[in-house]
This record gives C-alpha cells, structure tokens and sequence, in this order.
C-alpha cells in the first residue's frame, strides 16, 4: 500500500508528525502547530522559519518528529527541577 507523501502541514500533523523550530541566535525552541487555519493548507517545502523572541529574529532550524503531548512534556519539566537525590525532607523542630 502506497502512502502519499508530506506536503502540507495538515499532513505532517494528520501523521502524528510536528515541526520543532530552534533558533540559530539565541537557542529559542518552538511547535508548530500544523493544525492553525493560518498554516494548515501550507506547504511545508521552501517555508522559512524566524524567531519570535523579542529583539531576536534570528533564522530558525526546522526539525521534524513525532509529536508529544502537553502532559509528557510537563512531567519532563518537572523532572529536570528536582535534585538527583529526591526532594529533601524538612524537619519540623
């Protein structure tokens, strides 16, 4: 069975597919939603990405992979702030 191929970003996100943007400049990183009325029937070929920060406008790299939810990224988060050793314990005197 043939697949048709990735053309727009409707059909990255319909794939299960996104596009993480990184800046060149100052390292900023962002999802793009292929699902924006704005973008959905866009072409992914020849789009050029630049950076939001404010100030910046650097060029932005474009990087496709699989899609994460908002849950496993949170519990990434969380997991970077703690220590390696648990949280400590605090004794009440």
């Amino acid at each position: 069975m043939a697949t048709t191929p990735t053309r727009t970003f409707a059909d990255l996100a319909r794939a299960g597919l996104a596009i993480e943007v990184t800046c060149q400049k100052c390292g900023h990183r962002a999802e793009i939603d292929g699902l924006v009325p704005a973008l959905r029937d866009k072409p992914i070929a020849g789009r050029r990405f630049r950076c939001t920060q404010p100030g910046c406008g650097g060029v932005g790299l474009p990087e496709i992979g699989r899609q994460r939810g908002w849950p496993q990224r949170l519990a990434e988060h969380v997991r970077s702030l703690r220590p390696p050793g648990g949280l400590p314990q605090t004794r009440k005197k």
